[in-house]
């Protein structure tokens, strides 16, 4: 199983630059988006950190994780990255992460924990922690 296809490549990078743009577009008007390039790179950084650990997760080698080991290890994965986007989001006044971000981030997310068989029957594994 691969993790990190190039539609979730793509779909990071539409997320960052959807990011990059509202902010130009704020700047363009004199105004301040609340965040900065710092900000975007360490969403991708949170981004890369999950994408690795769900990657590690089915790519032990030696044996196939059982379904409840790939369940909690997603599991912590999705927790760990919406709590850092929360904590993220916050620290940018809630400005970061829009409806557009958002749903995309949930695509993400609930596609790479499809994909790789965690979480089956769970619509969206980001509800109990998201706060954006």
């Amino acid at each position: 199983m691969q993790v990190e296809t190039n539609d979730y490549v793509e779909l990071k990078h539409e997320i960052l630059d959807g990011m990059r743009s509202y902010r130009e577009d704020l700047a363009q008007d004199g105004a301040d988006a609340g965040y900065g390039e710092a900000e975007i790179d360490e969403c991708e950084r949170i981004l890369e950190r999950f994408l690795a650990s769900l990657r590690n997760a089915v790519a032990d080698g030696e044996r196939v994780p059982s379904r409840a080991a790939l369940d909690r290890t997603a599991r912590a994965a999705v927790e760990q990255t919406v709590r850092a986007l929360n904590a993220l989001n916050a620290r940018c006044r809630y400005n970061l992460i829009e409806t557009d971000q958002r749903e995309g981030l949930c695509e993400l997310i609930r596609g790479a924990v499809a994909e790789i068989g965690a979480l089956r029957g769970e619509d969206d594994p980001t509800e109990d922690w998201r706060e954006w």
